[in-house]
């Protein structure tokens, strides 16, 4: 130990004591821990974000769909429309969709949904949703529609009432519909994709 004169007196020093540092290493584990949780907590926040807009997303390309559908419906209904004697037997193509005289295989996979390519058909912007539909009368071969009963054989029909008696009394059945599939498809933002399909009949 060293002298030291302080005041005329001498004073002894003593040396200081090492220190070991383990409240150090202590707070630097939790500081860690710490930065963890908050690192977990942020990236839990943004994940819920995420899934709550791309529900979002999703419900508002369920509403585009009513879009498509009534423009499809009127496709089919109005004045010249698909289901006129004039157009029924020719295929078409306009804004927003395509129209089959008859199904359209949906080879694989075989889920339903005609075997179109979706990326010809000029869409419908709905809100930023594209919108896009695809008309098929339900036959098997293109039948004219002055053959009602090819039609009979080869188309998917609704008949009106007491239509099952009248045919299985042999006779024409005046109140017949043939129906088609109409299959909207809706893409949007985040590669949301929605498919639905409705059967009417004309």
């Amino acid at each position: 130990m060293s002298d030291q004169l302080s005041k005329g007196r001498v004073v002894r020093s003593r040396p200081m004591a090492r220190q070991r540092g383990v409240v150090l290493v202590i707070s630097l584990i939790v500081l860690v821990a710490m930065t963890l949780a908050g690192i977990a907590l942020v990236r839990s926040t943004d994940t819920a974000s995420v899934i709550s807009g791309n529900f979002a997303f999703r419900q508002a390309a369920l509403q585009a769909v009513d879009t498509g559908v009534e423009s499809a419906f009127l496709a089919i209904t109005q004045a010249g429309g698909y289901a006129s004697a004039a157009a029924a037997t020719t295929a078409a193509t306009t804004t927003g969709g395509i129209y089959s005289p008859i199904l359209l295989t949906d080879t694989s996979p075989a889920d339903g949904v005609p075997d179109v390519d979706w990326s010809t058909i000029t869409p419908v912007d709905v809100n930023g949703n594209a919108v896009r539909w695809v008309i098929e009368r339900m036959c098997s071969q293109n039948i004219d529609p002055g053959a009602p009963d090819l039609i009979r054989i080869n188309c998917s029909i609704v008949y009106g009432p007491d239509g099952e008696s009248k045919r299985e009394a042999g006779l024409v059945n005046p109140i017949q519909s043939t129906a088609y599939r109409i299959t909207i498809r809706v893409t949007g933002p985040r590669n949301t994709v929605v498919t639905t399909q409705s059967v009417v009949a004309m």
